[in-house]
């Protein structure tokens, strides 16, 4: 009697094909549209938290997302526009006239006065209005094929007139007010103008308290993303090592423990230890998950081979991390000669040292990615390099630095990013990376890692909607977040899923990158276009809404001049002005940053007038690098 060996799981073969080679989450990631304003959200958010006291905490949260959720709500419809290759010149305009319209109506009858109507009545009529003049954009458009910005232009101006003049006409003023006197405002108002008050819901006992539950779900968060990236990135095992699960629980573990000692710790010695167990757990474990789940890499990791570019770009980023940090220590806060004076009035101190070790950092990093393509064990030993400069850099910011959060949370940060940059190369070098498609570990690793975010952001809810005794006690002021926050994530949400997942986004990038193509393949490029046009409508009548709601008032002007904010939010989101490029989540967070800069400016006690200089450097900013990964999306496919 013999016995066979059981066949190894069936896995696909690679391609013979190179366009249908596998392209890792990394790549895929990389030609997203709004990865740019992704990276960028992340530095400005960084800028400002470093820079003031307010702006990370929970007040200040509330304040630049309470900006950035009217304004996202039509930069998203504005990107879906712009992605079908339209514009839409009336869309600021159309908050303010759906505003005062709704006031008009339910406003008592006589003079000066308005209809009368219910809201129940007048809403329902303010919709039908802005869908009218979404479709009349539409229809102008397409029956007498002018531009996009001459008619909705024209639409603008019309607006804007009739805004003035009924404003005047029915109230003498160039306000209209009085929307709380509806009989049924009660109702409505909690439809379009409740908050939560963050104050009144205290979490200190269930579960443990909300900081608990906040750590553990954010650490589970990060494993499980963590952890489908790699499935993502690795060969799975045909037969997996059971020893290697407990490697990784007990790293788990480790590193749970030492990320909690870091953020409840402030001293020398205490970050030592914590930083230590944090890193030695989290490598453990990324190993432990490797030997359980990934394929060894067959033969030896190759010798330490380094071209003489890789090796430029090594040495320049050492002495520029050398550079800058000799600068952040000389040029000290309490020097009283006249250039250390100057440097640190002005804040060059922070620029110089900041700039130097960032460009150093990135060089290490492309130093590495370089070497990876022909030796893993080279690129280990430059990542090893990186991950020890940055644990250098956190101890000299700890050092230098007097607030608790540059000494705990953003050293316990640089601590977990070079830790983070160790076990990726390591990982590189242990095991063998994926060459091929596996439909099922794909299917698994996304859901994994889209898990993992899902939680990080359930996480972050948990944080912002929740206080605790000690900080109603401690904090100043309420926190109020307002239902718009709320309408802004789930129009988000909506919108991506449209134009991602539904044959009217298949459509929307279809008339947008060749009209009469898409026409050619039975594409109702009319249709689709109009519809688009509608819903930049209808988005402006919940934003007027919105606002009627907040203030129980309209003026005259409110939205005019909003639309270039729109577009350029939408830009800044990796939307193209050309059309047929974009993502709604990119528009998004382009709102987000410019209600970051708007906010962040005034708390840092600089003149607002700056926030200009920052639209227009963050515009140009966006652009370049909306057109870099646009050319390598196009070279990637």
């Amino acid at each position: 009697m013999t016995t066979e060996t059981p066949a190894p799981p069936a896995t696909a073969s690679p391609p013979d094909d190179e366009r249908l080679a596998y392209r890792g989450p990394i790549q895929r990631l990389f030609i997203r549209p709004e990865i740019g304003a992704l990276v960028g959200a992340a530095v400005i958010w960084v800028f400002f938290w470093a820079v003031t006291d307010v702006f990370g905490t929970t007040a200040g949260v509330n304040n630049y997302l309470d900006v950035s959720a009217t304004l996202g709500i039509m930069s998203i419809a504005v990107a879906l526009l712009m992605i079908g290759g339209e514009f839409d010149l009336s869309s600021g305009a159309i908050t303010g006239a759906t505003g005062m319209l709704v006031v008009l109506i339910v406003k008592d009858v006589g003079e000066f006065g308005g209809a009368g109507f219910p809201l129940a009545i007048a809403i329902p009529l303010t919709l039908a209005f802005a869908l009218m003049i979404g479709w009349a954009n539409g229809t102008l458009v397409e029956k007498t094929a002018l531009p996009s910005f001459i008619v909705t232009l024209a639409t603008f101006f019309i607006l804007r007139g009739a805004k003035l003049g009924f404003a005047k006409l029915f109230t003498d003023k160039v306000i209209v007010e009085g929307l709380d006197d509806a009989p049924d405002h009660g109702f409505w108002d909690t439809i379009f103008g409740s908050v939560w008050t963050r104050n009144d819901h205290v979490w200190d006992e269930f579960l443990g308290g909300r900081d608990r539950v906040y750590g553990v779900v954010l650490a589970v968060g990060a494993v499980l993303l963590v952890y489908g990236v790699l499935q993502l990135l690795y060969r799975q095992k045909a037969v997996r090592s059971p020893a290697g699960i407990a490697i990784a629980v007990g790293g788990i573990a480790a590193a749970s423990a030492g990320l909690v000692g870091l953020t409840a710790t402030d001293s020398v010695s205490a970050n030592w230890l914590f930083g230590v167990v944090m890193a030695v757990g989290a490598i453990a474990a990324a190993i432990g998950v490797g030997l359980w789940r990934f394929e060894r890499r067959t033969g030896a990791l190759m010798s330490l081979e380094m071209s003489g570019a890789t090796a430029k770009s090594v040495g320049l980023g050492i002495a520029a991390i050398v550079v800058g940090t000799v600068l952040g220590l000389v040029l000290d806060m309490d020097s009283q000669t006249e250039i250390g004076f100057l440097l640190t009035v002005q804040g060059l101190r922070a620029i110089a040292y900041t700039g130097l070790v960032v460009t150093g950092l990135i060089m290490l990093l492309g130093a590495a990615r370089s070497a990876g393509e022909s030796s893993p064990r080279t690129q280990l030993l430059i990542t090893t390099i990186t991950s020890i400069a940055i644990v250098v850099l956190a101890f000299v910011i700890q050092g230098q630095a007097t607030s608790r959060k540059f000494r705990a949370e953003f050293f316990a940060v640089l601590l977990g990013l070079a830790t983070l940059i160790f076990i990726a190369g390591l990982m590189r070098a242990m095991f063998e990376e994926r060459r091929f498609a596996d439909p099922v570990a794909d299917r698994r690793g996304r859901l994994l890692a889209l898990s993992g975010v899902a939680l990080a952001f359930g996480a972050l809810a948990i944080r912002l909607l929740w206080s605790t005794t000690f900080e109603n006690e401690t904090l100043p002021g309420q926190v109020r977040w307002r239902v718009s926050v709320l309408y802004f994530i789930l129009f988000a949400i909506g919108a991506s899923y449209v134009l991602l997942r539904t044959q009217f986004g298949s459509w929307t990038f279809a008339v947008g990158g060749n009209k009469n193509a898409a026409r050619q393949v039975g594409v109702p490029a009319a249709r689709t276009k109009t519809i688009l046009f509608m819903i930049v409508s209808a988005a402006g009548w919940l934003v007027g809404m919105l606002i009627a709601f907040r203030l129980n008032s309209v003026q005259a002007n409110v939205g005019d001049g909003n639309e270039f904010l729109y577009i350029i939010a939408a830009v800044v989101g990796g939307n193209l002005l050309t059309g047929g490029y974009g993502s709604a989540v990119g528009a998004s967070i382009g709102a987000v940053i410019m209600a970051m800069s708007f906010q962040g400016i005034p708390f840092a006690g600089w003149n607002s007038d700056w926030r200009f200089l920052f639209v227009g450097a963050i515009l140009l900013l966006a652009v370049l690098v909306n057109n870099y990964v646009r050319a390598r999306a196009e070279a990637s496919t």
